[in-house]
Order: structure tokens, then sequence, then C-alpha cells
């Protein structure tokens, strides 16, 4: 990763998230050191761990050509786990939330820049290994409090990190200077080799701290094996006992609800019996309890279901009869085919408001509505006027499109290829003109290019998209009020003559 990309990177998220760019590099020496943890599979195991928890989706677009999927505090709390983002938090002075937000804005970037060409890097860039051993003081100062697990042996990792930030071998106890005084024979105190063993102690320590604090109640970890030291020249530590077998990987939590003549039929698995008496005393206050038929199971092996609450919240909706939704982990299913259209864009604007982190399918809007009604042979003026019916959404201030806009793109893309050789349809971005113009300019030209980049990515052939920004010079309503500004904000098709 250039060095270049990386300042970038600092840039784009101190910019989205208000943090100075110390703590941007702080935290990028983290994500980093954790990336590349390989007692716990180096980069493709931080990958499946996140695959596990239901980011798969998010992570093919890291590592492939396309937009970067947004990452939401949301599921950074779901993958991460309460007490890894507190402590980032703590360290960082921030709050829980504006960690993983931190969290969120800086992994998709990070991920990308080191799979260049979609390959997974074999192991950190020289430009990156300075940023991870300039924080050895800040691991140290953590493993010293009892960060990631309370065991001698972390604690003794961290401390080891903290005296050599300053002098090897002045630590403030008897465990953490017998980790001292082995990476002093080791490297025979040279300051060369510090970096190298900054970077092995801290890797350790990551991988302790997102093992064991992925959301599950705090337990005391057997001592990890530290990995082998970077360069032969410098020897390890002598073996700790050897590490607990890797937790069996969760399964994902889902249930689906269908209103059967008034009747909600419920089915699924959640992770606990609390969750499952939570969601069934839910569903019989709104259907009443003579109204809730079927059963959810308890599947211990299930991942917590860190969206039931938003499902509870949504339930009111199902009422309506003939309503059907499922939850999956991260994608939702909805079916409103029985429902009149007023009242089906309503409940899939009311879906999208609460889950428009996830991926969601069978939601209808006005553009989904146009553009299913094509007939065959419509014309390229007909086509854009359904696309100008849809709704694309991005994250506040970026390029990100959010995961509820797939089912929108995926209609789009199949009218788009379904028109004549030679038809041009030119993507258009255009923003409000809240902040500075340029930065505006800026913003719809990435908007564009990330709607014309999912559209290929769709098998929309390339000749038949042109994607440009024209920031706030072509506003179609008011500015003035906060409607108008909304309208403004948008993606607009036209057909290129």
């Amino acid at each position: 990763m250039r060095i270049e990309a990386l300042n970038q990177l600092v840039l784009e998220v101190s910019q989205k998230t208000g943090l100075n760019s110390d703590k941007v590099r702080q935290l990028i020496g983290l994500l980093t050191a954790m990336l590349f943890d390989e007692t716990s599979g180096g980069f493709s195991g931080f990958m499946a761990r996140l695959r596990e928890r239901g980011l798969g989706a998010s992570i093919q677009s890291w590592l492939g050509h396309g937009p970067n999927e947004a990452l939401p505090s949301e599921q950074v709390e779901r993958a991460f786990g309460p007490a890894l983002i507190s402590t980032i938090a703590n360290k960082l002075d921030l709050t829980p939330a504006a960690a993983a937000s931190a969290i969120g804005a800086t992994l998709p970037g990070l991920v990308d820049g080191l799979s260049e060409n979609g390959q997974e890097p074999r192991g950190i860039p020289e430009s990156l290994r300075h940023w991870v051993g300039e924080i050895g003081e800040w691991f140290g100062e953590l493993g010293k409090s009892g960060w990631g697990a309370a065991t001698a042996g972390a604690a003794a990792v961290g401390g080891a990190i903290a005296g050599g930030a300053r002098t090897l071998g002045h630590a403030a106890d008897a465990t953490t200077q017998a980790a001292s005084d082995a990476i002093g024979k080791a490297g025979g105190g040279s300051g060369k080799w510090l970096p190298w063993l900054l970077l092995g102690a801290a890797l350790i320590v990551a991988f302790l701290l997102f093992k064991g604090c992925a959301g599950h109640p705090a337990q005391t970890p057997p001592a990890e094996t530290p990995p082998p030291a970077a360069d032969a020249a410098v020897a390890t530590p002598p073996p700790a006992a050897p590490a607990a077998s890797a937790p069996a990987a969760q399964t994902v939590a889902g249930v689906a609800i269908e209103n059967a003549a008034g009747k909600a039929v419920v089915s699924g698995r959640l992770s606990s019996d609390a969750e499952k008496a939570k969601l069934m005393d839910a569903l019989k206050a709104t259907f009443g309890a003579e109204n809730v038929q079927g059963e959810v199971a308890v599947d211990a092996a299930a991942a917590p279901a860190a969206w039931l609450d938003r499902l509870i919240g949504f339930l009111p909706e199902l009422k309506a009869a003939g309503a059907k939704l499922s939850v999956d982990g991260d994608k939702i299913a909805i079916d409103t085919s029985a429902l009149p259209d007023d009242r089906r864009l309503a409940l899939s604007e009311k879906l999208r408001g609460i889950f428009g982190d996830f991926e969601i399918s069978g939601l209808w809007d006005k553009g989904i509505s146009a553009l299913s009604s094509l007939k065959a042979g419509f014309s390229a003026d007909d086509l854009v006027k359904a696309l100008n019916l849809a709704g694309i959404h991005f994250a506040t201030g970026s390029a990100t499109i959010t995961r509820d806009s797939s089912e929108t793109l995926r209609k789009a893309a199949e009218a788009i290829k379904a028109t004549p050789e030679g038809t041009r349809i030119e993507v258009g971005g255009h923003t409000d003109n809240t902040g500075d113009a340029a930065a505006n300019l800026r913003l719809s030209v990435a908007r564009a290019d990330a709607v014309k980049a999912r559209l290929l990515e769709l098998g929309v052939p390339e000749a038949r998209l042109v994607a440009k920004g024209y920031g706030q010079d072509k506003p179609i309503a008011d500015n003035a009020t906060e409607s108008g500004r909304a309208q403004n904000r948008r993606m607009e098709f036209s057909v290129l003559r």
C-alpha cells in the first residue's frame, strides 16, 4: 500500500469522522496489527471471522474493483464486540459509538488498499510497519491494564512493548521484566530490531483481544505462543502453554414472520431463550396472544441477533394482511405483493429507514414499480423516466452506496441491458448547496462513478453508460428548505443522443 494511498485514507477518515490525523493513524496501526496476526490466520483468517459474522458481501466489495460497501456502526459492534470497541474508545478518548463509527470508516478503505488487484496481501507493507511500531506504548499501557485478556502472559507482552518503547528491560513488575529480558536477549538490546519486536508483541495482544472480546462474556483464555520473529536473526521468546482451539464458527440468527389473515406465523432461530422470549412477547403484544402461531428454535451456536430491537420496532407495520418479512443475518427479504401500491410504498420506506444498512430484497418504490412495468420494446426515454423515479441512497457525505439500494440497482441494470445497441445513458450526480462548492462537485462525480461502477458489475455494457458530476449547479428545488435540499441530492439519468 503506497504512502500516498495511506495519506488519502487518513484524510478521508478524518473528514468522515472528525478525528484528527494522529488518532486515525493509531487506529490504522491497530487494525493493521489485527489483520496480519499470523497466530489467528493472518489476513485471510481475519476476513474469515468477519464473514462468519455476516459481512461477506461487504468484504467482497472491499476486495473487488467496485466501490467499497459501507460498514455501519451496528455491523462493527456485532463483528468486534462491545469490549474491544470500548477499549479502543477509551484509548482514543472517544465514545464507543464514535469508535465504532471510526472503525467502520477505516476498515473498508484499509482492506481495499492492502488488496491491490483483488489479491490478499502476504505481509505488512513497508509503508505501514512503522505505524504499528509507533503504537508500542499504546499497546503496552493497555496490556498492563489487562487489555484483551486477564492473564499474566498478555500483561507481560503488553508491558514488554511499553518498556521497549522507552528502553528494554524497565518494566514495572516481575512478569513484565521477564518478558522484557527474553526479548532483550533475543535482540541483543539493539534498537534496530525494536520495530519487529513491537510488531510481533502487538499482533499477539491484538489477537487475544479480537478473539476474547467478540461480543461474549469475558473469559480467561490460555496464554498464546508468540509468533516467529520477522527476521531469522531475532529469536522468539520461550513458548507458553498451547493455545486453545479456535471456537466453532457461529451460525446466523434469523426469523421469518408472515401475516396470514391477521395471524402472525413465525419461524426461525435465535441464540438464547431470552431473545426468543423477547420476540414472542413483542409479537403477542402486537397481534394478540391468540393470533401468534409457529415456533422459534433456540440455537446456542447462533450469533446474537443484534437487529432484534429494530425488528420489534417494525412489527406494527406487519399488521397489514399478506405482509411477509424474513431476516437472515444482515439480509432482509420483504414481500408486499399482496398489498396495494400505496401501502407497499409506505411499508418499504419504513423498512429502509430502520434497516438501511442491510441488504434488502423486495423493496417497493415508485422507481422499482415503474421499472417493473416497462413493456417490451420500451424506448430510452421511457427507461430514464422510470430510472429517475428510483431512489439511490448513499452514506452521508460519501460515495458509498447503501445496501438498501441494491434492489433498485438490480432492476435498473436489467432494464438498461434490455435497451437496443447504441443506447447511451448518462448517470448524473447532483448535490444541494450545503458546504463548499468544489467539495460538492467532487462528491457528485464520485457518486456518479460509484453508480456506474455498480451497474457495470451487474452486467451493463460499459459503452451504454457515461458518468458525470454536476455538484450543486443544477438544483430542481429550493435549497432554503430541507425538503428542497433532499430533492437536489439526487442521481439523474438522461439519454445521450
